[in-house]
């Protein structure tokens, strides 16, 4: 049906999208222009009034663009409010509006062209024309229309406008001048990397104020900078100061979190958790002691009725949060909260495969399971399962049906009926946590409403902006921004949890700190910004000059040595030269009189002129310009001013030089400055030599060698003839001297490896490099680390000696490996220098190291030799021993062995004896390769893991027992849960051939295995597998039969390669450092090794074994209620089908995996807690705490006759603190 301009109600309502936001006015008004293309290139329409707001419509007729068509472009402008006089925008105001222009045929109102914008008009709103249609769209007919919409030179142009009602104030805001805690009282967290998923939880737990208060009572005065409690704390405390966005980097450093891999929203639970685990025990003692389990601690109840039988088990526990399904358990969307409570708490009829357990006496029995909370906390904790692991993809997928959630929650119909349903039943939405994404990635928010007479806020990871109600209930209803958490606060005590925080409740030492922190921060982000408006001083004395070994005066960028140690100023580059001196002079204790400040000149880093004083208007800006080439850094000398010598006049056409001196020390391999001399140019350096031991207080015939310090590399001889002016010397050089030795002292000298003179000694100077030495081997103690300055120069001998010396041992026979990422990486040549060894270390180590160790031969006599390294595991009473020993790279296993009979008593036998050495390779518990006295030394690349035990080619009646179980305790244990099977086979059965002569004894036929053997076999297999396993190994009725049963329980689907990721999976669980820490950290790892399980052929269906132990290595196998499921999977299992379906191990799982990440009991009876004695396929508790459990089990059950009992048992267990339900 064709809609006219003229009807304005059904043209906007099709034309205007309806955002569901309150319209205050609405008006339509309508223009008739005549003779169009006579119309200037801009006209307006006369002012229509809507919405107390006047309106107009400006038009560009015929707006050509070059390369395009003529269009006709238009707008809608605001005038302003409606008032007398001239119009005026009051400070800050705005009107909203949604609009629609069309341009239609004077005669007809069904022929038209329209276009809807929307704008937030402000008195400084400037739009332009937009481009509305092409003239020949107008001028001749179009799509359906069969006339032109601008007909006899006439056309209508009609506006629609709706001036909306702006709730929050920020209706199409563009947010560019916007200050959140002006607005709103309020500041955002940052976004910080992968790590952004914690903002969302701690603004809503920042808003809850009585959990504000509790943490600053925590005591946090000496706290460190890792302390969790402090981080809080702070970021607490900058929310609510601060008036930009607050960084939470220490927070999640305290946390140990890291901003990598995209974080899952299901993590904030994590992070909950850690909260949980180290606040509460941190407030005790303190006002907030308590204030965890009171604001977010409630109690449920489970009960497990059976209908065959006069059987019921209830259970109660504690919880902190609960988790709601989206979908039901047949995939349908549950679509309000009130539908996921009522899901949570409906009966469950527990038959068939999935029945429940109910003790001893009655077995798998048909019940009834209801849940049902006996109190909610006052703060609840909802958490939406948006999120699940999708088998096929191997990833994460998020649920994004809706799931519509109240502002107002009556919790009555979920409470037991024995909970009071009056009082604390009302509660009030308080926060909703939002993500936008899928469950790879995304960005997260929070709605918060700080307290219930306030508005909402959204808070995100730029701003805080207000928000309606509608917004609010978005999230339980947009198909990709949408709650994944809920917290609601009971309404009866909502005033006092968001009551608000005093001044009086943040801890002075908090604010004393933290403010002092700013301070800080603040003076270096200044320091910094006015760097290029300052210099930095550092001043050379005769101080300094005197202690300093090295080139010049000082070192300034040397990056084999720090820098020297200079008094340093901080001036500004536009200050007086003459105030900075006086500045120096008072901070030294000199008169500024009595000393001249030098520039040193880059890059000779020499004194070559003074700084003139004749100027006092002269700047530090002119001194560094002049002297330090733009360098935001200017060095300078300072001289002591010399009266007598400033006193004396200056010859003509003579100058005079300022020359510095050091003196080589040869027995103390030491330079020392001895300050600085005048000299005249045309002097001779032999003039200087009175000078020089004047100065020393030396004899007047001690002869003196003089040389000239270049630079380095640059060390001169002078002669004593040569005049300062032909060594081409100038202020500030340096002239190094050392006394002259005769031939027979030198000689003397040269015995103690000593620099002879200064150009030697400078050499090693240019050379020199701090090497850090380390024990190659961990039996050396780590005490026996040390530095060692040494020159890169030195060969490989020349170290080794220096290293002898410090070691006190022969350096010959000292061998050194190189170093990578700080452990040793290879051995270093002996061809090359040190400067070769310590290049091919690790070049990403801020120090250079090699390990060092003592062979038992000097190293030349080693060149075709290797060393080889045997663990004797001894026979009988005989003692274990490590033997270490060379041997010609040529060698054969049988040379090797004999080598060991020479170095071992243990390893001889009688020359009749048919015992014989048996050499084999062990690592991470399983024998490699066992070898022939034919194989090659050549060929064996492991030789620092050989072992060696007593064989025999006998039969099991001649078995070594003690032998035999020496060797077992190289052996990892068989697990009950059987995920190291594959190693505990292969290197039982490599032992078993060793005992017994025979290989692959375990795998033979059967009648070929004696009954001696058969002994051996079970004997060896039950003391290698876990306790747990032993009861049922000895029950069996041979050896043969006992690993036929392990077989068929861990073997039967040939699930070597599974096993071991299984293996893996659970080692990175166990990866956790203590009990507080949790899974959440762990689980990116575990998933990624659970695809690998699942991309190696793994089937659920058929591999049930495997799939339950998926689940399960996720909490910890030796604690309740998974033992329970291990049971209750191997007694069916054992059935008549032998393999369980996919259905029924998700449903068994279901019923223990609620707690998934707490390691609570289970939701059954005393009865049922106590594991079995015999194993599960599927893991049990090791057998030693079992047999304890079985123990006091047993004598309850002895106390309590069938006769004494009651008909109708109905326990309760003990509640136990959980973390979530």
């Amino acid at each position: 049906m064709s809609v006219s301009v003229d009807d304005p109600e059904v043209f906007v309502a099709k034309h205007l999208i309806d955002h569901g936001i309150p319209i205050k006015s609405f008006t339509s008004y309508s223009w008739k222009i005549t003779e169009y293309c006579k119309q200037p290139k801009r006209v307006k329409s006369s002012f229509f009034t809507g919405g107390d707001y006047k309106w107009s419509i400006e038009l560009g007729p015929r707006n050509v663009t070059e390369g395009a068509n003529d269009t006709a472009s238009t707008y809608l402008r605001c005038e302003g409010p409606i008032v007398e006089g001239p119009t005026q925008w009051p400070q800050g105001s705005h009107v909203c509006a949604q609009w629609v222009l069309a341009i239609s045929n004077p005669h007809d109102g069904t022929c038209y062209i329209q276009r809807a914008s929307r704008c937030r008009f402000t008195q400084n709103q400037r739009r332009r024309l937009s481009k509305f249609a092409e003239i020949t769209k107008l001028t001749s007919p179009h799509g359906s229309h069969d006339k032109p919409i601008i007909e006899n030179d006439e056309v209508i142009i009609t506006a629609f406008v709706r001036v909306l009602e702006d709730e929050t104030g920020v209706l199409w805001h563009d947010f560019a001048d916007w200050n959140s805690k002006k607005e709103t009282g309020h500041v955002t967290l940052k976004r910080q990397g992968a790590t952004c998923y914690i903002n969302p939880l701690f603004q809503s737990l920042f808003l809850t104020n009585h959990f504000r208060k509790a943490v600053y009572e925590i005591p946090t005065e000496h706290d460190g900078a890792d302390s969790v409690a402090l981080a809080i704390q702070r970021v607490f405390y900058q929310l609510q100061t601060s008036s930009e966005p607050v960084e939470t980097g220490e927070l999640t450093k305290s946390l140990g979190l890291k901003s990598v891999d995209d974080s899952p929203p299901h993590f904030a639970q994590d992070f909950l958790r850690v909260l949980q685990h180290i606040l509460p025990s941190q407030m005790i003692g303190t006002r907030g002691d308590g204030a965890f389990q009171y604001l977010f601690a409630g109690r449920y109840m489970k009960n497990f009725k059976c209908t065959e039988v006069d059987y019921e088990c209830s259970k109660e526990e504690r919880f902190f949060d609960i988790h709601l399904d989206v979908k039901n358990s047949d995939g349908r969307p549950l679509k309000t909260l009130e539908k996921s409570l009522q899901a949570y708490v409906t009966p469950e009829t527990m038959k068939g495969k999935n029945k429940y357990y109910a003790g001893g006496k009655h077995g798998l029995q048909d019940a009834i399971k209801r849940s049902s909370f006996l109190e909610f906390p006052p703060v609840l904790h909802l958490h939406l399962k948006r999120f699940e692991y999708n088998l096929q993809t191997d990833k994460q997928v998020k649920i994004n049906d809706p799931l519509e959630y109240p502002f107002e929650l009556d919790l009555a119909p979920y409470l037991d009926e024995s909970a009071a349903t009056t009082a604390n039943r009302y509660y009030r939405l308080h926060s909703v946590l939002l993500h936008s994404g899928d469950a790879q990635g995304g960005n997260y928010s929070a709605l918060i409403k700080p307290h219930p007479e306030l508005k909402w806020l959204k808070f995100d990871d730029e701003r805080v902006i207000p928000v309606t109600n509608r917004d609010v209930l978005k999230g339980g209803t947009n198909r990709s921004n949408n709650a994944y958490m809920l917290v609601y606060v009971r309404e009866s005590e909502a005033a006092e949890i968001l009551a608000p925080i005093a001044e009086t409740d943040i801890p002075t030492h908090l604010e004393s700190r933290l403010n002092r922190e700013q301070r800080e921060q603040g003076a270096k982000r200044t320091e910094k910004e006015e760097m290029h408006l300052h210099l930095n001083t550092k001043i050379v004395t005769e101080e300094t000059f005197r202690a300093h070994q090295g080139f010049d005066l000082a070192t300034f960028n040397d990056k084999n040595i720090p820098p020297s140690e200079l008094p340093t100023l901080r001036v500004a580059k536009n200050a007086r030269y003459l105030d900075f001196k006086s500045t120096v002079a008072q901070k030294l204790g000199y008169q500024p009189e009595k000393i001249r400040l030098w520039p040193l000149l880059q890059p000779t880093e020499r004194p070559r002129t003074a700084v003139l004083e004749n100027d006092c208007t002269l700047t530090m800006e002119s001194v560094c310009g002049k002297n330090a080439s733009g360098s935001q850094d200017l060095n300078l000398y300072l001289e002591v001013i010399d009266p007598a010598h400033d006193e004396q006049p200056d010859e003509p056409g003579e100058k005079q030089l300022m020359i510095f001196a050091k003196y080589f020390n040869v027995f103390d391999q030491t330079l020392t400055g001895i300050g600085h001399f005048y000299v005249k140019e045309y002097q001779r350096a032999s003039e200087l030599i009175p000078v020089i031991t004047s100065q020393m207080k030396l004899t007047t015939n001690t002869r003196l060698r003089l040389y000239e310090e270049i630079g380095p590399g640059k060390i001169q001889l002078v002669r004593p003839k040569t005049t300062f002016t032909e060594m081409g010397m100038l202020n500030g050089d340096i002239i190094c001297f050392q006394i002259e030795f005769s031939d027979k002292e030198l000689v003397n000298l040269g015995r103690h490896r000593l620099y002879l003179d200064p150009v030697s000694f400078y050499d090693f100077l240019a050379n020199r490099v701090l090497v850090r030495f380390k024990p190659r081997h961990d039996h050396v103690a780590k005490t026996d680390e040390f530095d060692l300055t040494l020159s890169k120069t030195l060969t490989y001998s020349q170290m080794a000696h220096r290293v002898g010396e410090r070691l006190q041992q022969d350096p010959r026979q000292l061998r050194f490996t190189d170093s990578l990422q700080g452990d040793p990486k290879t051995v270093v040549s002996r061809r090359g220098t040190l400067a070769d060894m310590i290049e091919s270390s690790d070049d990403n180590s801020a120090q250079n190291i090699l390990f060092y160790e003592l062979l038992d031969l000097p190293i030349a006599e080693i060149g075709d030799k290797r060393r080889v390294h045997i663990t004797w595991t001894g026979a009988e009473s005989q003692e274990e021993g490590r033997y270490s020993f060379w041997i010609p790279k040529s060698a054969s296993m049988h040379d090797v062995v004999d080598k060991l009979s020479q170095s071992s008593t243990m390893a001889r036998f009688p020359k009749n004896s048919n015992q014989r050495i048996k050499l084999f390779t062990f690592h991470d518990g399983q024998i490699g390769k066992d070898f022939s006295g034919d194989d090659l030394l050549a060929d064996v690349s492991d030789l620092e893991n050989l072992y060696a035990t007593v064989g025999n080619a006998m039969n099991a009646a001649h078995y070594d027992p003690v032998a035999t179980r020496k060797m077992l305790q190289f052996v990892t244990k068989l697990n009950a849960d059987g995920t190291n099977y594959e190693t505990w086979f292969r290197a039982l059965e490599s032992i078993l051939g060793m005992a017994t002569g025979k290989v692959q004894l375990l795998t033979s036929p059967a009648h070929i295995i004696s009954g001696a053997e058969d002994l051996v076999i079970k004997q060896m297999i039950a003391a290698s597998v876990d306790d747990a396993l032993v009861p049922a190994v000895l029950e069996a009725e041979s050896g043969v039969a006992a690993f036929a049963e392990i077989e068929k329980r861990y073997m039967s689907h040939s699930r070597s390669e599974q096993i071991t990721i299984m293996k893996e999976i659970m080692q990175t669980r166990f990866e956790t450092g203590d009990e507080t820490t949790d899974i959440g950290c762990h689980f990116q790892a575990i998933k990624n090794l659970a695809g690998k399980l699942f991309r190696s052929g793994f089937k659920l269906s058929q591999e049930s074994f495997i799939g339950l132990f998926f689940h399960l290595s996720l909490p910890g196998l030796d604690t309740l209620p998974f033992v329970n499921l291990c049971r209750e999977i191997d007694e069916r299992s054992s059935g008549s089908a032998g393999v369980i379906s996919n259905a029924d191990l998700v449903r068994l799982a279901r019923l223990e995996l609620a707690h998934f990440h707490q390691q609570n009991r289970p939701a059954s009876c005393e009865e049922r807690i106590q594991p079995i004695e015999h194993s599960s396929p599927t893991g049990e508790c090791s057998i030693d705490r079992s047999r304890k459990s079985l123990e006091r089990h047993d004598s309850r059950s002895s106390e309590q006759s069938s006769e004494e009992r009651p008909k109708k048992r109905h326990k309760t267990v003990p509640k136990e603190e959980s973390s979530e339900v």
